[in-house]
């Protein structure tokens, strides 16, 4: 039974082993007919492995535009494709396949494009290896003192005190070197905006190149992403400047004022520092007045003569203008013409004129003043009522001001003649007489302005001077 077995499966084996081949291309025929191979693109962002490769050779590299996403095709069943994703895929640049450029400016590195293990085996990818280009630039690291702003204007009655950076306070900035080279500074700001109390905050530290210019930090990597900041909030006080002066005056000098510019000044500090604080003194060391007959103008700075834990609000009042007015008094002798000096109350009859052409006289006053008067410009009066032929002494009354200068009583000689008349010429005689005054005025040389307020004490003094000085002469 055996045998025939075997014999029927072997009896025409040629035929049936055609039938199988037929049968099974048939099958395939009908397979492909029915889920045919097709090419199907697809695209994918490059994940970029191994990036330290590059930083290790002290360089960083930024894709050029587009190569950081790829399209690639992939033949497969339909069946296949049809369930395919994008996400399906996935692209991969190794960073330590880099092939760097000769100029050593550029390079470029393999993409690696690999199906999900769901599919790796039913796909076919076409075309030739990808690569993504890049761009090389020296990568350099700085390290940058973090600087503390503020924007906004505390309460009223308040003072911005200390702002400081408390951690971290030094940043390190790595990137590009065309970027890093640019940054000048780095300052991390608070808004202490009607504030009244001491604040921190956590902020974010912001780059800025020399211009003032904000730098952009995409393609920088920062230490640290937020420093914290405190600002101290203080209280305020007005308080008026004192002065003092050591060294001993020049002669007849005095002090009258110490004036200052500012006169106060607002000073700032917690409540226990200002609530002893009365006044800012400058110490008598500072302003030195020896030998001094001028004012003296000095500029001074009043920081170091603040007490200790109180300082300005303004920083530009810590110069101050300061003016010592110094009253200098002193003595000139000036010679008073005696065509300067007025002849008042002369009797008709008579004619009178001066012994001499000048008198010195000894003006005191403050200094400057006195040495301003011209004597050119100094002018007196006489008073000759009641007086009658002689020769006399008689004081001058000097055109001066009282209130800001003191003369020594000045004499001068005065000679009264009698104008020499008939009886039948009585008529002549008066006239003569007038014309004597006139000639005495012209005689002295009248000029200037006189007090009128003094002329009866003037005339008192003369007439005692008169009756003890009159000399008759014939």
């Amino acid at each position: 039974m055996k045998n025939n077995i075997l014999k029927s499966l072997t009896k025409n084996l040629g035929f049936k082993i055609l039938a199988v081949i037929f049968a099974f291309t048939l099958w395939l025929v009908v397979y492909n007919i029915e889920d045919p191979t097709k090419t199907k693109t697809f695209s994918s962002n490059v994940t970029v492995e191994n990036a330290e490769a590059v930083t290790d050779l002290d360089k960083y590299y930024e894709v050029v535009d587009g190569s950081n996403y790829v399209s690639f095709s992939v033949t497969a069943k339909r069946s296949v494709l049809d369930k395919l994703e994008d996400s399906d895929f996935t692209a991969v640049a190794d960073m330590t396949n880099l092939v760097i450029g000769e100029d050593g400016k550029s390079a470029t590195v393999r993409i690696d494009i690999s199906a999900s293990n769901k599919y790796a085996s039913s796909i076919k990818f076409n075309g030739s290896t990808k690569f993504m280009n890049l761009t090389l630039e020296d990568l350099q690291s700085k390290q940058f003192v973090v600087s503390a702003g503020t924007v906004g204007t505390v309460a009223e009655g308040y003072a911005l005190g200390s702002v400081s950076i408390s951690n971290p306070n030094v940043l390190k900035v790595s990137g590009p070197e065309s970027i890093v080279s640019q940054i000048d500074s780095v300052v991390a700001t608070i808004d202490v905006d009607g504030m009244s109390m001491n604040l921190t905050d956590n902020v974010v530290p912001v780059l800025f190149d020399a211009e003032g210019n904000e730098i952009d930090t995409t393609k920088l990597k920062l230490s640290n992403t937020t420093v914290t900041i405190v600002a101290e909030i203080l209280n305020t006080k007005q308080v008026d400047l004192e002065f003092e002066t050591s060294g001993t005056l020049g002669e007849g000098a005095t002090i009258e004022t110490i004036t200052s510019d500012p006169e106060s000044v607002v000073i700032k500090g917690t409540a226990s520092a200002l609530n002893s604080v009365a006044n800012i003194s400058v110490p008598a060391s500072v302003i030195d007045v020896t030998n001094a007959v001028d004012n003296i103008n000095m500029t001074i700075d009043i920081t170091e003569y603040l007490p200790e834990g109180v300082s300005l609000v303004d920083s530009a009042q810590a110069s101050v203008d300061v003016v010592v007015e110094i009253s200098a008094v002193s003595t000139r002798k000036i010679e008073l013409s005696t065509s300067n000096i007025t002849m008042s109350g002369l009797d008709s009859g008579y004619t009178a004129k001066f012994n001499g052409d000048k008198v010195d006289v000894s003006v005191t006053g403050e200094r400057n003043a006195v040495e301003g008067i011209e004597a050119s410009q100094l002018t007196g009066k006489v008073d000759l009522s009641g007086l009658s032929e002689g020769t006399y002494n008689i004081p001058v009354e000097i055109s001066l001001d009282k209130a800001n200068f003191k003369y020594d009583t000045v004499n001068v000689s005065v000679v009264i003649q009698k104008n020499e008349t008939t009886t039948g010429e009585s008529s002549e005689t008066t006239n003569h007489g007038s014309a004597g005054a006139s000639e005495s005025a012209i005689n002295s040389g009248t000029s200037g302005t006189v007090d009128s307020t003094n002329s009866s004490e003037t005339k008192e003094e003369n007439n005692t001077s008169s009756e003890s000085s009159e000399q008759k002469t014939q």
